[in-house]
């Protein structure tokens, strides 16, 4: 875990709609900044991502279909929210009602465009989880290693065996052309490879990994392939 961060009662996570619908005042917003500013690497490039997301779902709405959700959608998010985060007093609500208004006006946004907001997940055949990369990254015991890719950029790996999760990040990638992508692979020591995800560059995915499992990028053709068919240009084995 990083040492220049510390969570406190609230995390970047849980600010990144506020902050990208501009529902924050000013001193929060500072506050986030220089949250920011401290943040380990790789959070702070998964915050700013989602804000990202956020910003070009409220574009598409507006390029794709000006036609607004029907007002039951946001009723029914609004009851979802008070269900999930029941309110214990009036001033609570008073406080709450600005932010629920926001989490309802994001989520209405996502499922008007039939997107999720979020970086990558790879599952790995598991039952789906609720582990983010804040998660990993925050854990008692998390380990981070980086390794250089042939040809320039780096990868950077933030790896928890408590959570059997690692957070795995491509920088400084090379462009390739249209017809090429880069594959993300986890390799079991006595197993064969799983694909993690399929990359045009740059990004962050969270992979369900084992405590001695190898992460490798290979390039491939676009859309990927069923197992690897070249030689990884970069890889780390955990523990």
């Amino acid at each position: 875990m990083s040492d220049s961060y510390r969570p406190t009662s609230w995390s970047l996570h849980d600010e990144v709609y506020p902050y990208a619908l501009d529902a924050v005042d000013e001193t929060r917003r500072r506050e986030i900044e220089n949250r920011l500013a401290s943040a380990d690497p790789v959070m702070a490039e998964e915050f700013q991502l989602a804000v990202g997301r956020v910003h070009d779902t409220l574009a598409a709405m507006t390029l794709i279909d000006a036609t607004a959700p029907p007002s039951r959608l946001e009723a029914a998010l609004l009851r979802a929210l008070d269900q999930r985060f029941p309110v214990p007093n009036e001033l609570a609500a008073r406080r709450s009602r600005r932010y629920r208004w926001v989490a309802a006006a994001a989520a209405a946004a996502a499922i008007a465009v039939g997107v999720g907001i979020g970086i990558g997940i790879d599952r790995g055949g598991q039952e789906p989880g609720a582990i983010t990369a804040q998660e990993v990254i925050e854990a008692p015991g998390t380990r981070q290693g980086t390794a250089a890719v042939d040809g320039g950029g780096e990868m950077t790996v933030h790896s928890s065996a408590d959570l059997g999760a690692a957070v795995v990040s491509l920088h400084g990638m090379p462009t390739l052309s249209t017809d090429l992508a880069y594959q993300m692979w986890v390799i079991p020591p006595d197993g064969d490879p799983r694909s993690v995800q399929v990359m045009t560059g740059d990004g962050t995915v969270v992979a369900r990994v084992g405590a001695v499992d190898t992460l490798a990028v290979t390039v491939e053709p676009a859309g990927g392939s069923p197992g690897p068919t070249t030689t990884p240009i970069t890889s780390m084995t955990l523990g």
